[in-house]
């Protein structure tokens, strides 16, 4: 597994655990809807970063497009979900808004850090617009 899937698993495992160093958010981190969030966006991130990689590979245009589709998707689906879980009546409200804010900054913060990764020419001398 390359070094951003490491470090976006070992960040959402912290970022797991940290709910129950908050005294008030205790009772939902061992609710079964804060690992739910935490490994939801975890896979939402691998799912686009694969969609990321493939578009690189293609063309710059591609590659602009996902990135933009993906920023898309994630700010879509955090509005939708905090939407249903507060009229639903959820339980938890504040903890779940908190928490899921944490998660979508976590991941996006990946994200951008794996998105610069794929952008960046590996090596300028091979280009062949660069001067001698």
């Amino acid at each position: 597994m390359k070094a951003y899937g490491w470090m976006g698993w070992l960040g959402s495992a912290a970022l797991y655990g940290g709910a129950w160093a908050i005294p008030a958010s205790r009772a939902f981190a061992s609710s079964w809807e804060w690992p739910a969030l935490v490994v939801g966006y975890a896979l939402m991130t691998v799912l686009l970063i694969g969609w990321l990689e493939k578009s690189a590979q293609a063309s710059p245009m591609r590659f602009v497009a996902a990135v933009n589709g993906a920023t898309a998707v994630k700010l879509l689906s955090s509005v939708a979900l905090v939407t249903i879980y507060l009229v639903a009546g959820g339980l938890h409200r504040v903890p779940f808004a908190m928490g899921l804010f944490a998660a979508f900054a976590w991941n996006t913060a990946r994200f951008v850090w794996v998105s610069q990764t794929f952008s960046r020419p590996q090596n300028t001398a091979d280009r062949p617009d660069s001067a001698p």
